[in-house]
């Protein structure tokens, strides 16, 4: 590694100056909390830890002092600091500009000369919020309600606990009157893109071995290449639990904590960043969400999944990147050629982690269900992972075409945390 490029305190990748030094976003973040919070740290050792670790177990205070001596500036912090920042939606900065309009049926308003506005969506303080959700440790452990010690939680359990604190905030039906979504403006777009991308990293974050084994930055292209994929999965299980038989016979999915989008219906409103009407993107991409309701939800439904089942299929979903043929075991090296800059160790790691995840769910199996003989249900639990991926591949085309005409007419700094479908 070009030692110019190295983050002056962990010696991993950098991306460039921050508060006065070269440093990494991770090492960037743990020194804007620690200003802005006032925090001190306590060193166990003798002052004089090694910071070339993986990043949970980097003693802070070491870490503090080492940010200090290669002149990063608290006073920079202070200015650029905003104290609602961990609220901030996604940045949408407008700047005029002056565009021909195409007289074409599905333009939205076809005036030869209109004056239109540059969304820039920006999810710079999304990704710094995700690493600094992977850098904090999840407890693996919990409290036995009789006995009181505690008990060490593997993987599939870790992450079973992970899915349960991420559905607690969603209501019992009959408390709530659900609200359809009628037409999404871009505004509230990136509002639930940016709860929905922090809390499925908050849950990614569970899977312990991942997050031991795995440098930051495979961490977060792993994560990124994959979340919405487990998303779509997430929420057509999450919508079966919450409302069985009338997801189907109202046509919708969870799209958020008390909202749901009825498809063939609800709108999101394009029209803001793009020349082409709502209508036409919604014959665009709900054709892939009647295939999620027909040829993934309804199976899921028959099969009634438990949230473990559930976990083990958001796990296999993991290194989808619309691209991915979904067959490790043929080569890692055709695997690693088809998955966006996932290095062969990543990979090799992501292969034992379902491996792993793979043993625990036998022993869940014969341990806590009445499924002694599961291998015909985990077939089925394989093939929802095969169709939603294959569909969503298929989508991936589409969204390609988009990305390489510019049909979003909006600067997106991440087109991975731009999906709404």
């Amino acid at each position: 590694m070009n030692p110019e490029k190295q983050c002056q305190i962990c010696s991993k990748s950098s991306n460039g100056m921050h508060f006065g030094a070269m440093t990494c976003r991770a090492c960037a973040a743990f020194f804007r909390r620690a200003v802005v919070l006032k925090l001190e740290y306590t060193c166990k050792e003798k002052k004089m830890c090694h910071l070339e670790v993986v990043g949970r177990s980097i003693c802070r205070y070491c870490r503090f002092e080492k940010c200090k001596e290669i002149g990063m500036d608290p006073e920079k912090v202070v200015l650029d600091y905003d104290p609602t920042a961990s609220q901030k939606v996604p940045v949408m900065a407008k700047t005029s500009e002056k565009s021909e309009i195409s007289e074409n049926p599905t333009v939205s308003n076809p005036m030869a000369q209109k004056e239109k506005t540059t969304i820039k969506i920006d999810f710079s303080e999304t990704v710094e919020k995700i690493e600094e959700i992977f850098e904090t440790r999840r407890d693996s452990e919990t409290e036995d309600e009789e006995e009181g010690p505690k008990i060490y939680l593997n993987d599939l359990q870790n992450l079973t606990k992970g899915l349960k604190e991420f559905r607690e905030n969603i209501r019992p039906k009959i408390e709530i009157e659900v609200d359809k979504l009628g037409k999404a403006d871009m505004k509230k777009v990136f509002y639930w893109l940016n709860v929905r991308i922090r809390k499925y990293a908050k849950w990614f974050s569970h899977a312990t071995y991942l997050m031991e084994k795995l440098p930051m930055d495979q961490k977060f292209q792993l994560y990124r290449t994959s979340w919405n994929v487990m998303r779509i999965f997430e929420r057509l299980s999450m919508t079966w639990m919450h409302y069985g038989q009338e997801m189907f016979d109202g046509n919708f999915i969870l799209v958020s904590d008390e909202t749901v989008m009825v498809i063939d219906k609800s709108l999101i409103h394009f029209e803001e960043i793009s020349e082409l009407t709502d209508r036409y993107f919604q014959r665009l991409f709900h054709p892939f969400l009647n295939k999620y309701m027909e040829e993934v939800a309804r199976p899921m439904a028959e099969l009634d999944l438990t949230e473990e089942e559930v976990v083990f299929c958001m796990v296999h979903i993991l290194g989808f990147d619309g691209t991915v043929a979904q067959n490790y075991k043929k080569s890692i090296i055709n695997f690693q050629v088809l998955v966006t800059d996932l290095a062969p160790e990543t990979l090799e790691i992501l292969h034992k982690f379902k491996e792993i995840i793979a043993d625990q769910m036998h022993n869940y199996y014969i341990n806590s269900t009445n499924h002694k003989v599961y291998s015909h249900r985990i077939l089925k639990l394989m093939k929802l992972v095969k169709t939603i991926t294959t569909i969503a591949r298929e989508k991936a085309k589409i969204k390609e075409v988009i990305w390489i005409f510019d049909i979003y007419k909006a600067e997106i700094s991440d087109p991975y945390f731009f999906q709404m479908f």
